[in-house]
């Protein structure tokens, strides 16, 4: 008998053999009834034994795209399936390296891996199973990303109300009495809650780009050397110790988000502040052709490994050059979204002689897909948090 037939007639002892293993695991543990397992993985193993009946090259191209649409079906459900469980990644692949286990041993215990057929059939039961495996990963990861990427968003977001009203209540207190301006103790929270509110941003931003693969922005007529302006200056406000430097070549007119802008500006001006020489010039320096401007931030200081360039974009970056107590890479993740959302790229170099310098190159129209009518990808988060 072959392996699928086998399986097929075999359907009840191997869902029931693999339903005990399954019981054992914590999150099934009285809380999913007999039935449901049951269920779930006699059309588990449907898909596999479907898909070794029907091997690739021995069937048309209609069927085998439905047989394939069939796998990833099931695969997916599985893995959306443990995830919302609660079973980890590791104990979900358990399942399916107890359900190879049940089918081989049964099979060998009935005496047909003596066949001829029988090394073929091990072959393609392995590769559906694989698949179907793959497919379940694949959901399973993508929805605990997704998870993950909400409670990053919902943190921030429910952050930056009491950082407002930390902030105005700051702001208030120095209006209404003077003399608490002078006061030291006062200068360093109204710093250090600046400080914070880009670092909410970051993590909102990171939410949205994780939840959406691109992230979408919103295009307006706009003066990039205005914005650079302003942003320099308040920067420049945190970091006093710095000298701020802005080279144009007068105004610099294209189709940008101005608030995405903003922020690219401003994280890269703070991330040159916070890692590059404590006292040094920071230039920036925007260029630009028919086609596209380049905006440049230069500075001074530590030069970065060659090794670590690829990976400073990392939303977990921390470079070997990092300060104490300074910002993961939430910063230039972010300016690498903001620029890919509007069909630009950001590029590094560091060297004893240059320093260290960063890129955006911006094209003067917005790219195909981020036309101005796309919906904004933390206008999505907010919409999936609600």
């Amino acid at each position: 008998m072959r392996l699928a037939e086998f399986i097929k007639a075999n359907h009840g002892r191997i869902v029931e053999a693999w339903q005990q293993f399954a019981e054992g695991l914590p999150p099934f543990n009285g809380q999913t009834s007999a039935a449901e397992l049951h269920a779930h993985a006699g059309r588990l193993l449907d898909a596999v034994a479907d898909d070794m009946r029907a091997p690739q090259g021995a069937c048309g191209a209609a069927e085998s795209a439905a047989r394939n649409e069939s796998m990833i079906a099931g695969g997916s459900e599985h893995g959306l399936q443990r995830h919302a469980a609660g079973l980890s990644l590791v104990a979900m692949t358990s399942e399916f390296r107890a359900l190879r286990a049940v089918v081989l041993r049964l099979w060998a215990g009935a005496g047909f891996v003596r066949s001829p057929e029988a090394f073929d059939d091990l072959v393609m039961f392995n590769e559906s199973l694989d698949r179907i495996t793959a497919e379940a990963v694949l959901a399973f990861a993508q929805a605990a990303e997704r998870d993950r990427a909400l409670v990053m968003g919902i943190v921030a977001h429910d952050l930056r109300g009491p950082l407002h009203t930390a902030s105005m209540t700051a702001h208030i207190l120095a209006h209404r009495h003077p003399q608490v301006r002078e006061d030291e103790a006062m200068g360093q929270l109204r710093r250090a809650l600046a400080r914070m509110v880009p670092m909410v941003d970051d993590l909102m931003g990171v939410a949205a780009a994780s939840l959406h693969s691109r992230m979408t922005v919103r295009p307006v007529d706009m003066d990039l050397a205005l914005l650079a302006a302003e942003i320099v200056s308040e920067v420049n406000a945190e970091f006093p110790s710095h000298r701020f430097v802005l080279e144009t070549q007068g105004q610099c007119f294209g189709q940008w988000d101005r608030a995405r802008l903003g922020q690219l500006v401003s994280n890269l001006l703070r991330n040159a502040a916070i890692h590059g020489d404590s006292q040094g010039v920071i230039r920036v320096v925007l260029n630009k052709d028919p086609r596209r401007v380049v905006l440049s931030v230069h500075n001074r200081g530590p030069v970065i490994a060659q090794a670590e360039l690829s990976g400073l974009f990392s939303p977990t970056a921390r470079g070997s050059n990092a300060k104490p107590g300074a910002h993961l890479g939430l910063g230039l993740f972010i300016v690498q979204e903001i620029a890919r959302g509007h069909g630009g790229k950001v590029e590094v170099v560091s060297d004893a002689v240059e320093g260290t310098v960063f890129s955006v190159h911006l094209p003067i129209a917005p790219a195909p897909d981020a036309d101005a009518a796309a919906v904004n990808a933390l206008d999505g988060f907010a919409a999936a948090v609600r």
